[in-house]
């Protein structure tokens, strides 16, 4: 009689998840005051590379709301520079992080666990109810290209010195094999979520970070680590970049789409447009991952009395993504993005 692998192979993936997801929390919650303490408004200062900033805000390209569409054969992306860079520093970043997101956009490996806390206490005669949800989500690809592999289909300069690269990626142009001159390129996406709510006060605290790296055969490597935090109305933006951190103003950045009507109110980030797009593109990932997990175990027994319930969601897969379109409003990114899951 054969014995089924899956239920040994699933639990071996989920302890490999808990064990980073665990790890990724105590770090986060350790340093997250610490930093926005320091740092938050840190970063008031003056633009370095912009002789005047327009109150108004910038129209960016129709083409960035209605990519052309990708197929399993080419995957469209867009990479997006930081602030108050000189145009040739914003395009050689926004490429970098365009080819990083089609690597990620064309075959991701997809890892979700959430953990659902469930508490009742008492104060006197007063009973209470609280619940707490962890949620760690994370998605990676790598893979090997040469230049001929991408294309550079359009390039936008914001009024704030940003890039905006529209990239496409066809894999299938080159044979890896024979490529002594690939790039041999990584991307990690990650988003923390943690929401606690007692009675009718609801908490959340996030951190959202895309890290990649590009390998080259002569020893020229970029490496660019992007991370974003938020509690409550704090935030803090910390960008690196072939090993220096790039600084540039807290300021409110606003942006429109050239279909609206004049009187519309903008999209308005402050710290660029890189900051909100990676932000609102993992947390929509991870809701969508969310409805596609399955409840794996309930660990009641393990806890105190006060303690009624945990449980612990997981989903696991190989996926290509397409992002059809992206809508504004005014705090927020809106993505119409198909999740392909490949066998």
């Amino acid at each position: 009689m054969k014995t089924s692998l899956l239920p040994h192979l699933a639990t071996f993936l989920f302890i490999l998840l808990a064990i980073s997801a665990k790890g990724q929390k105590e770090a986060f919650e350790k340093i997250f005051e610490k930093e926005t303490q320091q740092r938050e408004t840190a970063n008031y200062g003056r633009f370095k590379n912009i002789e005047r900033v327009s109150f108004y805000p910038d129209t960016l390209p129709s083409w960035f709301f209605s990519p052309p569409a990708s197929s399993s054969e080419s995957t469209f992306a867009i990479g997006i520079s930081d602030p108050d860079l000189l145009p040739n520093e914003a395009i050689f970043q926004a490429m970098h992080r365009a080819k990083s997101m089609a690597i990620l956009q064309h075959k991701a490996y997809i890892q979700y666990y959430r953990d659902v806390y469930t508490v009742a206490y008492s104060e006197q005669t007063y009973k209470g109810y609280g619940q707490r949800f962890d949620t760690y989500f994370r998605l990676s690809a790598a893979a090997q290209a040469d230049s001929s592999c991408f294309t550079t289909e359009k390039v936008h300069l914001t009024r704030y010195n940003e890039a905006v690269v529209l990239l496409r990626y066809s894999p299938s142009i080159t044979d890896s094999s024979a490529s002594c001159s690939s790039l041999k390129i990584s991307t990690v996406g990650t988003a923390l979520y943690i929401e606690a709510q007692i009675d009718n006060v609801f908490e959340p605290q996030a951190e959202y970070e895309i890290v990649t790296q590009h390998l080259t055969p002569n020893g020229f490597d970029i490496n660019s680590h992007f991370t974003y935090r938020e509690k409550g109305r704090r935030f803090l933006a910390i960008s690196e970049f072939m090993g220096n951190e790039r600084d540039f103003p807290l300021y409110n950045y606003k942006y429109c789409n050239p279909s609206w009507e004049v009187n519309k109110e903008p999209l308005i980030s402050y710290n660029g447009l890189w900051s909100i797009y990676s932000k609102k593109l993992l947390r929509q990932l991870t809701l969508n991952t969310e409805e596609t997990s399955i409840n794996i175990r309930s660990l009641d027994e393990m806890y105190s009395p006060e303690m009624r319930n945990l449980t612990r969601e997981v989903a696991i897969k190989t996926a290509q993504m397409h992002i059809n379109g992206i809508e504004f409003g005014v705090d927020s990114i809106g993505f119409d993005i198909n999740v392909i899951e490949l066998k």
